[in-house]
């Protein structure tokens, strides 16, 4: 049987950037709050509109990539404890 190892989100560049710019940049940071603050249901909601948008307008693929981390719930959950610190 073949096991499909998932890679961490911590090999993930782009998210460790974004986690780290949401330390330190008062908007991102405001923002990644309200977005990590809401409801599971929500959240998913806003990030899959969001991620949508972002493919619409050709972001970079590492950055939707970075965003779509923040759907899983316990990466979520993880992300607020550590912007809020």
């Amino acid at each position: 049987m073949f096991w499909k190892s998932k890679k961490s989100v911590g090999d993930n560049d782009a998210f460790v950037t974004l986690v780290k710019v949401a330390q330190n940049d008062p908007e991102v940071h405001a923002t990644l709050v309200a977005i990590l603050g809401q409801p599971p249901f929500h959240r998913k909601s806003l990030l899959n509109r969001l991620i949508q948008d972002m493919r619409v307008k050709g972001a970079p693929r590492n950055l939707i990539s970075a965003i779509a981390e923040l759907l899983d719930d316990s990466v979520a959950e993880k992300v607020a404890d550590v912007i809020e610190k």
